[in-house]
């Protein structure tokens, strides 16, 4: 089977980048509209979106561990 690594780190930062335009695409209409509730939740989304991709390491063990609890009977 071929190592698709690379392909999968570029594929996750390319789709990364894009949901974060979209992400501040609508943060500058929320503004623009001034509905404040669609502006905050939109940028503490594009936050998030942002941390994840700056340390995907630290969030892809979370994940990890996370789903092997689940697995495991679930989260006590």
């Amino acid at each position: 089977m071929p190592d698709i690594t690379g392909l999968t780190d570029y594929v996750s930062t390319q789709v990364a980048a894009v949901l974060f335009i979209v992400m501040v695409i609508m943060i500058v209409r929320a503004f623009i509209s001034q509905r404040w509730g669609m502006f905050f939740s939109s940028f503490l989304f594009a936050v998030v979106c942002w941390v994840v991709v700056a340390n995907p390491g630290e969030f892809e063990s979370m994940a990890m561990t996370l789903w092997n609890q689940v697995k495991s009977g679930g989260l006590n």
